[in-house]
């Protein structure tokens, strides 16, 4: 995974990392390698082709175009704040009036993230922060790892201790009601809090055992020199401890941060399923025609994008910062071809980003396409006929593990599984709603880890490696896999 170039610098060595381009292309190829070999012996594989590999990628990224076109147009609005260089100034603000609670804003943000995550599955979405907290830790004496943690296990244990998350609780709930099984939205709620809180303990104390650590002594960094000296040109020029003169936090430059912060404030109540929740504020005033599932009367909320709050997806909120964009610099005295510049300049620093959404798409595009997604559930369901809890809870744990790898859609992972599964479980006398925990619990620590999942565009804005990432995160994966299993398995043996 790792070759070494000579440097002068410290033991002489330097390690250099394959990207995460490159990594995602080589699993795309074995599996695909690997559904030839196998559709020989096992019934239900369709060996991919040549081209079924080739094409892979693309499809991918066609898959995940509006997230791409989202980060596109997300980060050439942050390029007109950088343009503003209101960032800059806002991040220098915020490190010294917090200097000395630095700790407290991890919690903080981990907290934040977590509510979301639990509740609705706030996931891609947390992309655009990995730039931002590194921008503000790394000035405060972290590295750029910190900053990933405290977004990915931030957003990470919500969605692996879901309570009312539609797309994986809901999901879930609505495929075991198609079998004739019901489950407990209240039990359900109750084991997912208790799955988050006790992850989010987990992982906040490894996050600032290490980060303290690193302001402490710089050289203990898990980054390579390398990824150092990336980091540092990226944010190196907002640490306190270079001689660079940071710009005035000016009255213009806190109006434009005030209006990007109050731009993702609405991104994210456009995401949240309000209405779920009994919440119908943003759709008062409007007329929907559930035959035709349109609105024929536009709510007050949705006169922007077409969509009201709650409803959004990553159209909805490219068409917001799109206009966001125009209006920050506008309002911040920027002339018209300033505008364009920043906005190219912001947007370009994304497409590799933007990119590596579909490449990481590729992988479960293939496995659907040859069918070895269904042929592993199956084969997984007939190991667990007749085992015992204290069985039954570890085994399917892993099954799901297993399963969200190769299946990276939660609610399609919901609606293929739970149907095979969940009536598998009531035979023999356990909990719908523990299964549905154990689903929730292990497709949450997949997205801590899995090549597949949505956080590589996010270490590759912190200028973090694939395996750098997993050397650092495999203690508290490993942690939070153990602390999942034993109240799952608690659980089944309990209800």
């Amino acid at each position: 995974m790792a070759s070494e170039a000579d440097t002068s610098n410290g033991s002489g060595k330097q390690r250099v990392m394959i990207s995460s381009y490159t990594l995602l292309i080589i699993i795309t190829v074995v599996i695909g390698l690997a559904t030839i070999v196998l559709s020989r012996f096992i019934p239900g594989i369709t060996p991919a082709s040549i081209s079924d590999i080739l094409v892979s990628p693309i499809s991918g990224f066609l898959d995940g175009i509006e997230i791409s076109l989202f980060l596109l147009i997300m980060g050439g609005c942050l390029g007109i704040v950088n343009r503003l260089g209101a960032l800059d100034a806002g991040i220098a603000a915020l490190v010294k009036s917090l200097h000395g609670r630095e700790n407290l804003l991890i919690a903080a943000v981990m907290a934040v993230f977590a509510i979301l995550g639990s509740t609705y599955g706030f996931c891609e979405e947390t992309i655009p922060f990995y730039a931002l907290l590194s921008a503000a830790l790394f000035a405060a004496g972290f590295d750029t790892v910190v900053a990933s943690a405290t977004v990915l296990f931030g957003a990470g244990v919500g969605c692996l201790g879901s309570t009312v998350n539609p797309f994986a609780v809901g999901a879930a709930i609505d495929a075991l009601a198609s079998v004739g099984i019901e489950a407990n939205q209240g039990i359900v709620i109750i084991l997912g809090a208790i799955l988050t809180v006790v992850s989010y303990i987990i992982s906040l104390a490894c996050i600032l055992t290490y980060g303290n650590k690193v302001r402490r002594d710089k050289g203990s960094t898990i980054l390579s020199l390398q990824e150092q000296k990336e980091s540092e040109e990226a944010y190196g020029e907002r640490a306190g401890d270079k001689a660079v003169a940071m710009p005035e936090f000016t009255r213009k430059r806190k109006i434009a941060l005030a209006m990007f912060g109050i731009s993702f404030l609405v991104m994210i109540c456009g995401f949240v399923p309000w209405s779920d929740f009994g919440v119908n504020i943003f759709t008062a005033g409007g007329v929907y025609d559930a035959a035709t599932e349109t609105w024929t009367q536009m709510p007050w909320s949705g006169l922007i994008t077409g969509h009201p709050i709650g409803e959004w997806y990553f159209n909805d909120a490219s068409v917001w910062f799109f206009i966001m964009a125009i209006v920050i610099g506008v309002s911040g005295g920027l002339r018209e071809n300033e505008i364009v510049d920043g906005f190219l300049d912001g947007a370009g620093e994304m497409i590799g980003v933007a990119l590596m959404v579909g490449l990481s798409r590729a992988i479960s595009i293939l496995m659907g396409q040859t069918g070895l997604d269904r042929v592993i559930l199956e084969s997984a369901s007939h190991a667990l006929q007749g085992t015992s809890a204290l069985v039954f809870g570890p085994l399917s744990y892993l099954v799901y593990l297993g399963l969200s790898v190769v299946i990276t859609s939660t609610s399609a992972l919901a609606n293929i599984s739970m149907p095979i599964l969940g009536p598998l479980a009531h035979n023999l006398g356990f909990s719908p709603e523990v299964i549905i925990a154990i689903f929730s619990a292990a497709n949450g620590l997949a997205n801590l880890f899995s090549p597949t999942a949505v956080f590589l565009p996010g270490l590759l804005l912190a200028r973090v490696t694939y395996p750098t990432w997993l050397k650092w995160a495999a203690r508290p994966i490993i942690m939070i896999a153990v602390a999942s299993v034993v109240v799952t398995t608690a659980a089944l043996l309990i209800l």
